[in-house]
């Protein structure tokens, strides 16, 4: 599962890209400094939740909450949530957008049909569906995708994305078939959990 992973994180980037494509050129955001030359970056380490299980991130402005035994990992602006045998099981991708005049329709549109045409491309996943629904309040697509894992055994992904105050919000979990993953029928309301603050 962990090649998948990564490619989804890997569609999911050349998706905002383009997304960015669409939006008129403003003052680029400051870059924290990376690694120096030729050093890795360091691994991203994962860290228990807090005893009440709910994850708050001040910089973004959001809070989800875990069954006990949960982890988090912080890389950037992803943070994933794990289920205590450490399988991601939901991710929340935050992309500040640089100033732009075009409209957070335009951008879900944009977001959306990427989504689709690049998740097809690189891991073989099928579109199932896409809805307009809400992120908390604030409007958001829906999209479910039907991908494969091993002969005719697939998994579903699922993600809500929505743009407030110029960030693209994007919150993914997996619907894996019955005896894949017993951790995985709480990603689901992990989340859903997913709140503004």
């Amino acid at each position: 599962m962990k090649p998948q992973s990564l490619l989804i994180i890997g569609v999911l980037a050349v998706a905002l890209v383009a997304v960015l494509a669409i939006l008129p050129p403003g003052p680029a955001a400051p870059q924290p400094p990376g690694p120096g030359e030729g050093e890795p970056a360091p691994a991203p380490t994962p860290a228990p939740l807090p005893e009440n299980g709910t994850y708050i991130n001040t910089t973004y402005g959001y809070a989800v909450t875990c069954p006990a035994g949960w982890f988090f990992t912080e890389s950037g602006e992803s943070v994933w949530f794990s289920s205590p045998v450490k399988h991601e099981e939901v991710r929340i991708n935050t992309i500040p957008l640089p100033d732009g005049n075009s409209s957070r329709e335009a951008i879900l549109e944009t977001l959306n049909a990427t989504y689709a045409e690049d998740l097809g491309t690189d891991i073989g996943a099928v579109w199932v569906s896409t809805e307009k629904t809400a992120l908390d309040g604030i409007p958001a697509y829906r999209s479910v995708y039907s991908v494969p894992i091993v002969e005719s055994d697939r998994y579903t992904f699922i993600i809500r994305y929505a743009v407030r105050d110029d960030i693209v919000y994007s919150v993914m979990h997996t619907v894996f078939p019955e005896g894949y993953d017993s951790y995985n029928a709480e990603a689901a309301a992990v989340a859903e959990s997913f709140e503004f603050i």
